[in-house]
């Protein structure tokens, strides 16, 4: 990820929160085939100052011939929003996107048990689904037909664009029309940024 100093973000708990809320990520990898990606959920955790993601795939990808010591990069992205040099009253302006975004960097590793990882992940079900509750054999056969991983951060890159780099009142008429059009989300974000009075 191309980080810019002015929209780099270092806080784990906040980057934890991004993935958590927004846990359907890509796994892309570098085999002898050449470079894949999947779009699957993962389950994050913190450990100390680095994070842990665990994660399956269809036993059929060939994206799980890595699990055993290659590596990876899972991506994250938050809350993201077109925003016209229009809303700004500092003028000449260009168009630009404002987003949240992560990237973890890691080794994967092959993990034989994946009922806990499925438990995690089932925590997101609204019905509250019990992957545990299924019939034995029903549960065995889903079992065989995945394999899961877990992957250990080695290096966690986070950007939060913002539009930290505009003057308070051009922040201010991005937050106007965004909250005008409905995008909240972005709006919030970039209302964190300004001043505490």
């Amino acid at each position: 990820m191309h980080l810019r100093p002015a929209f780099v973000e270092t806080d784990l708990d906040r980057i934890v929160d991004l993935i958590r809320a927004n846990n359907f990520g890509l796994l892309v990898t570098n085999g002898p085939d050449g470079m894949d990606a999947s779009h699957i959920p993962f389950v994050v955790e913190r450990r100390g100052d680095t994070l842990v993601l665990t994660g399956h795939l269809a036993k059929a990808n060939r994206q799980c011939a890595l699990f055993d010591g290659g590596t990876a990069l899972a991506i994250f992205s938050g809350p993201h929003a077109y925003i016209s040099p229009s809303w700004y009253k500092t003028q000449p302006s260009v168009p630009t996107w404002d987003y949240s975004a992560v990237h973890l960097h890691g080794t994967l590793e092959r993990m034989e048990d994946s009922v806990a990882m499925l438990a995690a992940l089932a925590e997101h079900d609204p019905g509250r689904f019990d992957f545990s509750s299924q019939p034995e054999k029903y549960r065995s056969a889903m079992l065989a037909g995945i394999v899961s991983f877990r992957m250990v951060a080695s290096k966690i890159e986070a950007q939060w664009k913002m539009s930290q780099n505009r003057s308070v009142e051009d922040r201010q008429g991005v937050i106007d029309a965004l909250r005008e059009s409905g995008q909240h989300a972005v709006a919030d974000e970039i209302a964190a940024t300004l001043p505490k009075e």
